[in-house]
């Protein structure tokens, strides 16, 4: 990573120096999705109710955030600029998570009433029973001691090591492997965000009641309630983002991949059996998590790839003569 004193040359080199626009444009898969998908979510608010509602104009906001940060790393790319550009992704990410829980109601209930026809649990209850049987439900009923509920909820929350901790590795030692990762990972959220739109779900949870067990599953319930966007469920992004992890694991870091399997299972499980997912949610993950993970293997074999891997090699090189 470049010295503190680059960092700040590189602040403030684009207005000292002329503006130079780049011949070629590099811009990854994830963040034309995330451009579109906040741009959308912005248009349908504000078609919906008003561009001047403050979910549209928080959204616009995102939407020019996002482009405004790849700009300015095009215009002077660098490792450092590239990691700020790739974090700003994984920020505007989270914030369009929290924020949907006011868009995604607006899009479908405008006028605010006390409804939840919008909600589409109906639909995925149905299809659980007719692709999946009565295994979801079964597991969902299952009454075990309640360490075994902790358990689980030990295993839900290890999700969210796993997405920071899983990514901060490659963060700080290989920004190569870094920006592969977010391609697929940023991929991920972007279309689970789609899903969350189309087929806003609260989960068998609202209907079943809370899993009744020791000192961390009431814990980590209580966390889990506060912090849910309340139309999270189709598709599970912790299927899909977990799977997607482990599988890149598995090519780059084996050695992890087999520390972070067996909680990653159980977490998938805990899914279910937690009441936060119908089955087919699951099944929808796991479609998804395999289409960013031929989408992130493009990419590394891509022109693309090779260009930025050239560019950040050619900065690095230069800062170290200078240096």
């Amino acid at each position: 990573m470049s010295s503190t004193p680059q960092n700040r040359r590189e602040w403030v080199e684009t207005l000292q120096g002329p503006l130079k626009l780049p011949e070629r444009w590099h811009i990854l898969p994830h963040e034309m999705l995330f451009v579109l998908v906040m741009g959308v979510v912005w248009f349908r608010v504000g078609w919906s109710a008003g561009f001047s509602q403050s979910s549209a104009i928080l959204f616009f906001f995102y939407t020019l955030s996002l482009a405004g940060v790849i700009l300015w790393c095009q215009l002077h790319p660098s490792p450092y600029r590239w990691r700020v550009r790739l974090g700003v992704s994984l920020l505007l990410s989270a914030l369009t998570y929290f924020s949907l829980s006011t868009a995604v109601p607006l899009m479908h209930n405008p006028s605010g009433l006390e409804t939840f026809i919008w909600h589409q649990d109906k639909a995925l209850a149905q299809w659980d029973t007719a692709w999946l049987g009565d295994w979801p439900r079964r597991l969902m009923e299952l009454g075990p001691a309640a360490w075994v509920t902790d358990v689980f909820m030990a295993c839900y929350l290890f999700f969210f090591y796993y997405i920071i901790g899983g990514l901060l590795y490659y963060f700080v030692k290989d920004l190569n492997l870094f920006r592969a990762a977010l391609v697929g990972f940023g991929t991920v959220y972007a279309l689970g965000y789609v899903g969350y739109m189309l087929m806003p779900a609260i989960g068998p949870l609202e209907e079943m009641g809370a899993r009744a067990g020791g000192w961390l599953t009431e814990t980590g319930g209580a966390f889990i309630t506060q912090r849910t966007n309340g139309v999270d469920v189709f598709p599970s992004i912790h299927m899909a983002a977990s799977l997607f992890l482990l599988m890149f694991d598995f090519q780059y870091r084996r050695a992890h991949f087999w520390w972070v399997l067996a909680p990653t299972v159980g977490l998938w499980i805990s899914t279910v059996y937690l009441r936060y997912h119908y089955g087919v949610d699951l099944l929808a993950g796991i479609g998804l998590a395999l289409g960013c993970v031929w989408l992130t293997r493009w990419y590394v074999r891509s022109r693309l790839c090779a260009e930025l891997e050239a560019e950040c090699a050619d900065h690095s090189r230069k800062a170290h003569v200078q240096i």
